[in-house]
């Protein structure tokens, strides 16, 4: 009885310290500083580079396309989930993710926001929209 408690109490420890090391630590990260409020405009894999700083973006992927087509009338107008790969220099990338409608809405990270602010095309319910079809305006800007 008493090896199957300590068992436990060993792999709660082990998971414990695994969860506590992949977490990032923003805090301790210098805030990034960038050139006025800027609008990049992405599609899928794309990468760019956000002016007169290391700072860059990336958008991964849309993980979700829930808005109502623009040939139908519903109830919600939907949400855009999209996921985003921030990095600066040499250093590692950083996920996010944010959506249109629901929250989170807005990013903050090294000191800059990040807000998407429109997905294209709209969708039609005849016409699936491909992958390489999106594009996504993200707003960066200056944290307040």
């Amino acid at each position: 009885m008493r090896y199957g408690m300590v068992a436990c109490v060993v792999v709660v420890g082990v998971l414990g310290g695994c969860a506590g090391a992949t977490e990032p630590t923003v805090e301790a990260a210098a805030d990034v500083r960038i050139e006025g409020p800027a609008e990049l405009v992405l599609a899928v894999g794309e990468e760019r580079p956000v002016g007169g700083s290391a700072l860059r973006v990336r958008l991964a992927g849309i993980l979700e396309d829930s808005r109502c087509p623009t040939d139908v009338t519903c109830v919600w107008p939907g949400n855009v989930r999209v996921a985003l790969g921030l990095s600066t220099g040499a250093g590692s990338t950083t996920p996010v993710q944010l959506n249109t409608a629901l929250e989170p809405r807005i990013a903050e990270w090294h000191g800059v926001r990040f807000t998407v602010v429109e997905v294209r095309p709209d969708p039609v319910s005849t016409d699936p929209i491909s992958t390489d079809e999106y594009r996504v305006t993200v707003r960066v800007e200056q944290a307040p």
